[in-house]
């Protein structure tokens, strides 16, 4: 009798174990048009200067197709039309900074954990470059927050590179709303353009697989079989 109580435990573990965490973990994605696939800015915001969206002609705001049919955006500032010459014509229009942005409602389960995650590449016309780039949450009242909650930014890269940034939310932003995700560039003043390559924008939200409850279960199960067990012998 022993041995069968023990074998059905385990065939619970073992049951939990092998269940494929897809079947039970379904990814809510919360950004709109992420990759940028209908090869244009649909579902997000573009604005200048604070002003609003930019007029036609300027350049701050490209779709880029380095890859044939690969789309990603792309932000530009601080280029002219001859390099380096601020008296020649701009090639921008931003003065200040260009910012992408789109709402997000990020309220969720506390048991759905949040993961931000972006491609980027932040490249220019030389190294010492005088443009900033950089990537926030913000809230309603326009102050930006860090995955952990905390005032800050998500990225802040202090020179050129690129990579994929990923990082979990801290559970505060579940329960709060008015948010934003904003990738912003700040435009120098030396006449030397910096441009930022922003594709694959997830906020998703998974569910606690089943099986790890499945399997906590069966964990204390069988710690409370075996406990009992070894009472059992000691009488």
């Amino acid at each position: 009798m022993k041995y069968i109580k023990f074998k059905v435990i385990s065939s619970i573990i073992s049951a939990a174990l092998l269940t494929p965490i897809t079947s039970h973990a379904s990814t809510a994605n919360k950004v709109n048009n992420g990759d940028f696939q209908t090869a244009d800015f649909s579902s997000w915001s573009r604005d200048i200067d604070g002003s609003g969206e930019p007029g036609p002609g300027g350049s701050d705001f490209t779709i880029d197709e380095s890859l044939a049919g690969e789309y990603a955006a792309r932000i530009e500032t601080d280029y002219w039309s001859t390099t380096g010459d601020t008296e020649s014509t701009a090639k921008d229009d931003a003065l200040f900074a260009s910012t992408l942005y789109q709402a997000l409602d990020l309220t969720a389960p506390s048991d759905q954990p949040i993961t931000l995650s972006f491609d980027w590449h932040f490249s220019g016309e030389q190294s010492a470059f005088d443009e900033s780039f950089l990537v926030a949450l913000r809230d309603g009242a326009g102050d930006y927050y860090a995955a952990d909650g905390c005032l800050g930014f998500l990225l802040n890269p202090e020179a050129y590179g690129s990579g994929t940034y990923s990082a979990p939310l801290d559970a505060t932003f579940n329960s709060t709303l008015g948010w934003s995700l904003e990738f912003q560039l700040n435009t120098g003043f030396d006449g030397f353009g910096s441009a930022v390559v922003i594709d694959n924008v997830t906020v998703s939200s998974v569910p606690i697989p089943a099986a790890f409850w499945l399997m906590g279960s069966a964990f204390v199960g069988l710690i409370g079989y075996q406990r009992k067990n070894r009472l059992g012998n000691a009488q």
